[in-house]
C-alpha cells in the first residue's frame, strides 16, 4: 500500500511513474468510463444542433454560416467519434479523438462570434462556458490543454476581431478564467481519486492474490503434514506387526524341534496301536483321527519354522519344469476329484538355485487355497515360462529387477478375492476360512518363501472370475554360480 510521502503518480500531470501501470490505468479508466463518455457525445450531438434555433434570434445575420458550422462540420465530428468509440481501437485514440471533438465545438462558438453583429458577438462567450462543463469531464491532461486553448483563442479573437466593449471583454474574460481555474481544480481532484481508486484495487487485488497463493501453500503443506502423519502411523503399526512376527518366529523356532519330537511320538504310538488292532476294531477310527491330526499339527510346524526362516534352507540348481513334473503326481488329489488339474509346461529348461521341498510346499498351498476356492469344480492351471524383462516390474511383494525369470503361473476358477482380501492377503494369520480350517499362514509363508530365493510372488484376482497366483525365480547365470 502506498502512502502520502510516497505516492507513484506525478503531481502535475497526475501520470503513474510505472508505464505498466499507467497502461493498466488507462484500461480501467477507460472499460469503467466509456459508457458515459459515449452519453455526453451524443448529449453534445444533440445540443450542438439545437443551438441552431438560438442562433436563428441571436445572430440572424450569420444564420446560415453558424448552420454550416453546426451541422456540416461539428455535428458530423461528434457523431462520427460517437460511432468510433464501439471500434476495437477507440480505447488508444480516446483522448486525441475527444480532444479533437471538444476544440472544434468550441473554435465553432468562437468564430460565430468573430462572425457575427453586436449584441451577439459579445454574448456567444457564454457557449464557451457550456463547453467547458464537457471539457472537464475529460482526464486533466487533456480537459486543461482544451479550456486554456479556448481561452486563448477566444482573447485573441476578442482583442484581434470582436469590437467587444473593455468593460464587457473584462467581465468575460474574468468569468472564463474563473471557471477554467475552478474546472481545472474540480478536474485534478476527480482524477487523482479515480487514480487513488484504481491503486486502492490494485493493492487490495495483489494482496489477495498473495492471500490466495499463501492459503494455497498452507493448504499443501497441510496436507503433506497430514500424509506424512499418516505413513508414519502406517509404518508404526507395520513395524509393530513385524515385532509381533518377529516374536512369533523365535517361539516357533524355539520349540520346534521340541514340538516335532513330541508329534514324532505320538505318531509313532499312533501307527503302532493302528498295527495292532482290527480294522473291524470301534477304536481303529480313533487312531486314525490321531494320525491325522497328528501331521496336520507337523505341516502347521513346518509352515511356521518356513515363515520365521527358521528352518534350514537348502538350495540347490534345480529345474523349475522338473519341480513341477514331480508335483504332477500328487497334486491331483490335493485338488480333490471335482477339480480338473491341467500343467503345461515350458519347452525351454528353467534352470534355477532353490530348496525344492520348500517351492513343493508353496505349491500344495496354492492348490489348497485353489481347491477351498472352487467347492463346484472347475479347471486349475499350473504353467511355467520364461520371463525376460529389460526394465523393472512393480509387482504385489516388491519390484522386480531387469533380468530373465522362471515363471509358474496357477489360475483357479474360483469365486475371487474383494478388494479388502487383496489388500490384506499376504498377512500373517489373515484367513477367509471358517475356524479351525486354515492357519492364515499358507501365503504368508509362500511370500517368505519366495524373498528368500530373491523372487516375487504376484497375484490378480476378482469376484467371480477367479484367481491368478504368478512366482518368479530368478534364473542361474555364472555370477551365481
Amino acid at each position: 500500500m502506498y502512502s502520502q510521502k510516497d505516492v507513484p503518480f506525478n503531481r502535475a500531470t497526475l501520470s503513474f511513474s510505472d508505464s505498466a501501470l499507467e497502461a493498466a490505468f488507462r484500461a480501467d479508466y477507460f472499460e469503467k468510463n466509456i459508457s458515459d463518455l459515449r452519453r455526453y457525445l451524443l448529449l453534445g450531438f444533440l445540443l450542438y444542433g439545437l443551438f441552431g434555433i438560438h442562433d436563428y434570434w441571436i445572430i440572424p445575420d450569420i444564420w446560415h454560416q453558424a448552420l454550416g458550422i453546426r451541422f456540416l462540420m461539428v455535428c458530423p465530428l461528434l457523431l462520427g467519434i460517437y460511432l468510433f468509440s464501439y471500434s476495437k481501437n477507440f480505447s488508444q485514440t480516446m483522448q486525441p479523438a475527444l480532444f479533437l471533438a471538444s476544440f472544434a465545438a468550441g473554435a465553432g462558438i468562437v468564430f460565430m462570434s468573430i462572425k457575427a453583429a453586436p449584441p451577439g458577438n459579445s454574448l456567444y462567450y457564454a457557449g464557451l462556458l457550456l463547453c467547458l462543463l464537457f471539457y472537464f469531464r475529460l482526464r486533466f491532461v487533456t480537459a486543461s490543454l482544451l479550456s486554456w486553448s479556448l481561452f486563448f483563442l477566444y482573447e485573441t479573437a476578442a482583442l484581434l476581431t470582436i469590437e467587444t466593449q473593455p468593460l464587457v471583454l473584462f467581465s468575460n474574460s474574468f468569468i472564463f478564467l474563473s471557471f477554467n481555474i475552478t474546472g481545472m481544480f474540480a478536474c485534478y481532484s476527480m482524477e487523482r481519486y479515480y487514480r487513488s481508486d484504481f491503486l486502492l484495487r490494485r493493492t487490495i487485488q495483489q494482496q489477495c492474490h498473495e492471500i490466495s497463493t499463501s492459503n494455497q501453500a498452507l493448504e499443501k503443506e497441510i496436507l503433506e503434514r497430514k500424509q506424512a502423519i499418516e505413513e508414519k502411523l502406517r509404518l508404526e503399526a507395520q513395524l509393530s506387526q513385524a515385532q509381533k512376527m518377529e516374536a512369533v518366529g523365535q517361539l516357533a523356532g524355539g520349540i520346534a524341534h521340541e514340538f516335532v519330537n513330541i508329534l514324532t511320538a505320538v505318531i509313532g504310538y499312533a501307527n503302532y496301536l493302528q498295527m495292532k488292532m482290527d480294522k473291524v476294531d470301534p477304536l481303529y477310527s480313533y487312531t486314525g483321527n490321531i494320525i491325522t491330526s497328528a501331521n496336520r499339527a507337523a505341516r502347521l510346524t513346518n509352515d511356521l519354522l518356513a515363515f520365521s526362516r527358521k528352518k534350514q534352507s537348502e538350495p540347490r540348481v534345480a529345474n523349475l519344469n522338473e519341480i513341477i513334473l514331480k508335483a504332477e503326481n500328487y497334486l491331483p488329489l490335493m485338488a480333490g476329484r471335482k477339480i480338473r488339474v491341467s500343467m503345461l509346461i515350458c519347452e525351454k529348461p528353467l534352470i534355477v538355485l532353490a530348496d525344492e521341498v520348500l517351492l513343493e510346499q508353496v505349491l500344495v498351498n496354492l492348490v489348497a487355497n485353489a481347491r477351498d476356492s472352487m467347492p463346484d469344480g472347475g479347471v486349475l492351471s499350473i504353467t511355467t515360462d520364461l520371463l525376460e524383462t529389460n526394465r523393472e516390474i512393480p509387482l504385489g511383494s516388491g519390484t522386480a529387477p531387469p533380468g530373465k525369470f522362471g515363471r509358474i503361473t496357477v489360475t483357479d476358477m474360483g469365486i475371487g478375492m474383494n478388494e479388502n482380501t487383496r489388500a490384506r492377503i499376504f498377512e500373517p494369520f489373515f484367513t477367509t476360512k471358517e475356524a479351525g480350517k486354515g492357519t492364515g499362514l499358507g501365503l504368508a509363508m509362500a511370500c517368505s518363501v519366495l524373498k528368500q530365493h530373491n523372487g516375487f510372488i504376484d497375484f490378480s484376482s476378482r469376484i467371480g472370475h477367479g484367481t491368478t497366483f504368478r512366482l518368479l525365480i530368478p534364473l542361474i547365470t555364472e555370477e551365481t554360480l
